[in-house]
């Protein structure tokens, strides 16, 4: 009896079935005959059915016989029947089927009579005829015919099947079913998720399910799912010894599909398993259907997968040491032959090892760069590894290790480096090693290892001299731009650089007669960049400098990998230069492309330097996104102040914060990116130390403020770097002079400023000196320099510096008694002021609204009037049916920066959400 059957005859979830069968053993009793037949797949429990049946049978007075067929005695003349009746032992000759129906009626005459015989598919012929003959003629007889078997049913003789009148069929225990077994075999009670657990990983199958139970009782540990999941993580004995017994009942080939749909771990097309099995077709149809009735096969969506989880283990356990890799190897090449999908096939390449075959790389390396594209870093850097184990040529080892690289970073950026190293030592064309050199000179940059950086654009450049003077130059003018930007003094690279323009004859530019015919080669744009740079640092050449950089950002040399600072500094070069609407459309492009091509580093510098555009067009919500995106997306590499432009996006940031009115919020975010008092003595952290000194005199301290401004002259003088439209320092301070009545020194530094704007030639340059004029000289004399101001700002682009200079304006008009005018005029400031999102000045230009006789308002607009044009644009967007992701990608910002401006939009609208928009937009146009 089996040991998880009571004496009783009680069986753990099978109550039901128990209880119907106990009907039809006392109607049969009564002299009612019937058949049942048990069915259900290998390990379900018939044979434990039955004989629970069976001691049950006994205990209501019958007389049991049992009979086990056995494949091995399939052959046997009533193998069966010599089981029931021990006395056909002694027979020489085999009886009739007559003889034998007689002595079956003669042992129930004296008591009913119960017969089970268990596996009824490998019964004998001579026994199923015998058994057909008696369940025709039992009907009126106290015999009750009891039988499992397992399928394929197609196996038994359907005419035997149909005699049985009653078929049973079994399924899995439930979950209740296994909380009460496991009770019985660990003599303690257990938790229903124990028993869930148990079911889903066995599926049920009391078979699997009694040798887990027993494996959890043998740890001699408390019953519990930690503890299942260990046993499940290693399959006992008994469960291999199961799965072997039932993969021999289902035929031929049976294992060696197993094999192959454990190897891929996954759900699979049957065909393509088959396939990589080498079964024959004939065997396909049969082999499925056994192993699906044998529940070991599942099917869904046309793909089919081994089942339950303990079986998969198990399987698992069986394979041999790298038959798992061979089968997925096998797999690999039967899908690339038939042109499957490249997912398809690199799902088995990851886990088959390498092949050795070049086309493995390929599909590989186009499944990275889906996932690079898609923003999957990890499933890129997977697919990447396992490329570069495949044997292939040096220049593409070199490629692969280059795009490792950029992908590696930020998650790792030592591993990226290491990658970008071995790039440079392996690469045989000089423009990969260009790409590697630039790429690992951004990485060590934003690591503060500016330095280093340096010197690997420096080593590649002389190592590209011969091959490649084109891009020699461009490294050479790499190296230079970045020292300008970090070091405090690059003279070195750029004395070389200055050399090699002084050869090609750009060093004397502002001397030719001849500029328009300057040839446009490859060398010259990148030498044209370096020379822009510094005309537009010594404020000459304004023309000149906007055409040499739109002719390389129109040429593309200025945009060649995520880590070159030649595109953002020709955007910068187009924003100083006072062509903010160009620089803003190859910014935008900037920020798209890296957005698609999911560059960490070249999206933040793009976002620094748009974040810059911004500011110079008055767009303050644009700059302080672009400018906190920048800022956060660094911080995955490090420190927020390794890398130039990630300090003048955090010195814009704090700009915008001042205009806001948030003076607490800009000195902490200038905090935060200095990490103390000491301010960079590089270019762009001038762009910080400027900020400070307004932040200064926005608190009123300012003499810290003129501290600040006045040493930001001094570093800017000792980097050759004039130009007042890079920085308006002079104007800054000047306005400080005049605040604490030093008008002449106010009235120097901007006459100053002026005529070095005016020499530039930027209408805003000029437009902010002759404001600065116009505030440091009173009466009506400053009254002209201030609509000089406004009227050349008016033409600048910059919304913010114009409503500033209208203010200044309508309070030097109010001061003079010019009432009306002032009104006019600082109506307009407070207008443009909110549209820009300066708060500050907003403000400001009301409370002097009042004191010139306006009458007094709320500050809080409403209607589309009030809308920035960010939220106006992206209302618009909204309203159209696009979705918060669709704006996000038109507009290159992340979809917070949506969310927020939808949230503005709504707010100044007075709707509550997006279905509102469109009719709201109309009604307050």
């Amino acid at each position: 009896m089996s040991n998880h059957i009571r004496k009783s005859g009680y069986l753990a979830g099978r109550e039901g079935q128990l209880g119907a069968i106990d009907e039809l053993r006392d109607a049969a009793l009564g002299g009612q005959g019937t058949g049942v037949l048990v069915q259900g797949t290998a390990g379900v429990g018939k044979t434990a059915l039955l004989r629970a049946a069976c001691e049950r049978a006994r205990r209501a007075g019958a007389h049991v016989v049992e009979a086990q067929a056995d494949r091995l005695e399939a052959d046997c003349p009533l193998g069966v029947v010599r089981q029931l009746f021990a006395d056909l032992t002694e027979t020489r000759s085999a009886p009739g089927l007559e003889e034998l129906y007689d002595r079956t009626m003669a042992l129930a005459a004296s008591r009913p009579l119960v017969i089970a015989v268990d596996d009824l598919r490998w019964l004998d012929d001579a026994s199923a005829r015998w058994l057909a003959y008696l369940l025709r003629r039992i009907r009126h007889r106290r015999v009750l015919v009891l039988a499992a078997t397992s399928p394929p049913a197609d196996i038994i003789d359907a005419g035997l099947l149909s005699r049985f009148d009653h078929h049973i069929t079994l399924d899995g225990l439930c979950a209740e079913a296994i909380v009460d077994l496991a009770g019985e075999v660990l003599d303690t009670p257990v938790e229903k998720e124990f028993g869930r657990a148990c079911q889903q990983a066995t599926d049920g199958t009391p078979a699997l399910v009694r040798a887990v139970l027993r494996a959890v009782r043998d740890s001699g540990r408390p019953a519990s799912c930690a503890v299942l999941s260990e046993v499940l993580a290693s399959p006992p004995p008994e469960v291999l010894t199961w799965l072997r017994a039932t993969l021999a009942t289902c035929g031929s080939g049976a294992r060696t599909l197993v094999e192959v749909l454990m190897a891929f771990g996954e759900p699979v097309e049957l065909d393509l398993a088959v396939a990589t099995a080498e079964l024959a077709t004939a065997r396909v149809a049969p082999l499925t259907d056994a192993l699906m009735a044998a529940r070991l096969l599942g099917q869904c969506h046309g793909r089919v997968a081994l089942r339950p989880p303990l079986v998969q283990t198990a399987a698992l356990a069986g394979l041999a040491p790298g038959a798992a890799q061979a089968l997925r190897a096998r797999a690999a090449r039967l899908l690339y032959s038939r042109g499957a999908p490249a997912a398809d096939i690199s799902a088995h390449l990851l886990r088959s090892g390498p092949l050795g075959e070049p086309w493995a790389a390929d599909v590989l390396c186009a499944v990275a760069a889906q996932a690079t594209a898609e923003g999957d870093t990890d499933r890129a850097l997977d697919h990447l590894r396992s490329a570069l184990r495949e044997p292939m040529s040096a220049q593409r080892r070199s490629e692969l290790m280059v795009h490792m690289g950029s992908v590696q970073s930020p998650a790792d950026i030592a591993s990226a480096v290491g990658y970008l190293r071995r790039a440079l030592d392996i690469a045989p064309d000089v423009s990969v090693r260009a790409g590697a050199a630039r790429r690992l000179a951004g990485l060590l940059c934003v690591s503060e290892r500016h330095r280093e950086g340096m010197r690997v654009l420096r080593n590649a450049a002389e190592s590209a001299q011969d091959l490649s003077p084109e891009v020699a130059v461009s490294l050479e003018v790499e190296e230079a731009v970045l020292g300008m930007f970090h070091l405090p003094s690059p003279e070195p690279a750029l004395t070389r650089l200055w050399d090699r323009a002084d050869r090609t004859g750009l060093a004397d530019l502002d001397d030719r007669a001849d500029r328009a015919d300057l040839d446009g080669g490859p060398e010259n744009d990148a030498l044209g960049i370096y020379w822009s740079v510094r005309a537009m640092a010594s404020g000459r050449e304004r023309r000149q400098v906007i055409r040499l950089a739109s002719r390389a950002l129109d040429h593309g040399l200025a945009q060649m990998d995520e880590a070159s600072l030649q595109h953002p500094v020709s955007v910068l070069t187009l924003a100083v230069s006072g062509e903010l609407h160009l620089a803003l459309h190859h910014a935008d492009h900037a920020v798209g492309h890296a957005h698609r091509t999911r560059s960490a580093l070249g999206g933040a510098r793009a976002l620094a330097v748009r974040s810059e555009v911004n500011y110079r067009l008055g767009r303050l919500h644009d700059c302080q996104n672009d400018a906190r995106a920048c800022l956060d997306t660094l911080a995955r590499f490090g420190s927020r102040r390794a890398d130039g432009l990630a300090m003048a996006a955090a010195a814009r940031l704090a700009d915008v914060l001042v205009d806001s009115g948030d003076l607490d919020g800009a000195g902490q975010m200038i905090g935060d990116v200095l990490e103390g008092d000491t301010v960079p003595a590089n270019l762009l952290g001038m762009w910080l130390l400027t900020s400070r000194g307004r932040l200064h005199l926005a608190n009123g301290e300012t003499r810290a403020g003129m501290d600040d401004l006045l040493e930001t002259g001094r570093r800017l003088e000792s980097l050759r770097v004039a130009n007042p439209a890079i920085l308006p320092w002079r104007s800054l301070a000047g306005m400080g002079y005049a605040a604490v009545g030093k008008k002449s020194a106010a009235r120097e530094l901007v006459a100053e400023e002026l005529a070095l704007a005016r020499r530039w030639g930027s209408e805003r340059a000029i437009g902010t000196a002759l404001r600065a004029a116009g505030r440091a000289t009173k009466g009506s004399a400053g009254v002209v320099l201030l609509r000089e101001a406004v009227d050349t700002l008016a033409r600048s682009g910059d919304s913010l510096e114009h409503a500033r200079a209208l203010a200044d304006l309508g309070i030097a008009l109010r001061k003079t008694n010019r009432l009306a005018d002032a009104r006019h005029h600082l109506r307009q400031a407070a207008t443009f002021a909110e549209q820009c999102g300066g708060l500050t000045l907003m403000r400001l230009a009301r409370a002097e609204l009042v004191a010139a006789g306006a009458r007094s308002r709320s500050e809080a607009h409403c209607g589309v009037a009030s809308l920035t044009p960010t939220e106006r644009r992206v209302a618009s967007l909204a309203a159209g049916g696009l979705s918060n992701r669709e704006i996000s990608e038109r507009l290159f910002v992340v979809r917070r920066t949506v969310e927020l401006h939808l949230s503005s939009a709504y707010r100044k609208l007075g709707i509550r959400g997006r279905m509102e928009l469109p009719g709201a937009l109309i009604d307050h146009a």
